[in-house]
């Protein structure tokens, strides 16, 4: 077995010449940072001879940083193995981010030990599941018509995106139960102080929501129901056909554009930013594109695969 594992960012290892990946013990793809905890548990599990992880392509998010930091023997965010095994992990890490594949052959070339021997001991990882906090500091939009529903995504987005201060979780946000109707602005207790003054007005400026730790456990109840209604945008529908319609929330057809990327762009961005939520396979892109679509051609690459 070669002591070599090639980590390749955002490409397909069909795009690497075979001299090179035939020298590699293992070639997979990497498109976020997540993927350090998969080459861990692979360099323990059955990778035992590699001691050396070249990485390499373009680093289009900023994973790399993390992947290498990791790799290094770094306990960092992207980590869900435990340190003790990034700290012991003994591996050379080379980083050919940006790098020229000439520049790849050369340093396999240089590297490749064709009867590696094992350098770290057999061991079985669990990698733990996620559940972290991302603090967002911006204000942010929900909507809902019926006032309970409402709070519980509040508490729900607190959750998720809530700044931490010890004993409160908090972050702004603009609350909407009506398209039309008086502002209010003040603090939220979103637990304690609920309506916080919604029954008389159509949206709140929360500044901030918050919840208190103390009272999560008697007054929150996630409840998934919830999530499961229909709940129709104030901003109307779009339906994507021959062109993209924007319908008002009663029907009434309000736009027609043409279907290109620069219009679904444009209209998407209005109301989530760009790319937010990825659906495992971009449905509008690929309808325009077609058979110009290819990121998801790396599932058919015959070497390695995609972390």
């Amino acid at each position: 077995m070669s002591n070599l594992l090639l980590l390749l960012l955002w490409q397909s290892p069909d795009k690497i010449g075979r001299d090179i990946l035939d020298k590699v013990a293992f070639v997979g793809t990497a498109y976020s940072a997540d993927a350090v905890n998969f080459v861990v548990k692979s360099l323990y599990e059955n990778l035992n001879g590699v001691d050396t992880v070249i990485v390499y392509g373009p680093d289009l998010n900023g994973a790399g940083d993390l992947i290498i930091q990791a790799l290094r023997g770094v306990c960092n965010e992207a980590l869900r193995v435990p340190c003790k095994y990034v700290e012991n992990l003994g591996v050379r890490v080379v980083d050919l981010r940006w790098s020229s594949e000439d520049r790849l052959r050369r340093a396999v070339e240089e590297l490749y030990k064709p009867a590696a021997s094992e350098v770290r001991p057999r061991v079985e990882i669990q990698l733990e599941v996620p559940n972290k906090r991302m603090p967002y500091q911006g204000p942010h939009i929900l909507y809902d018509s019926d006032l309970e529903a409402l709070r519980y995504k509040a508490v729900d987005y607190l959750l998720t995106y809530g700044l931490d201060s010890g004993d409160v979780i908090y972050g702004v946000l603009i609350l909407q139960v009506g398209s039309t109707g008086s502002y209010l602005t003040r603090p939220c207790d979103v637990l304690q102080e609920w309506p916080c003054g919604l029954e008389k007005s159509a949206f709140l400026i929360a500044t901030p929501a918050f919840v208190q730790k103390r009272d999560l456990e008697a007054f929150y109840t996630a409840k998934p129901e919830i999530y499961k209604r229909d709940v129709y945008d104030p901003h109307g529908n779009f339906v994507i056909a021959d062109r993209l319609y924007h319908y008002s929330p009663r029907g009434v057809l309000l736009r027609q554009l043409e279907l290109d990327e620069a219009n679904l762009r444009k209209e998407a961005q209005k109301l989530l930013p760009d790319h937010a939520f990825y659906l495992g396979q971009e449905w509008a892109a690929y309808k325009i594109l077609r058979d110009r679509y290819v990121q998801d051609r790396w599932k058919t690459a015959g070497a390695g695969g995609g972390i």
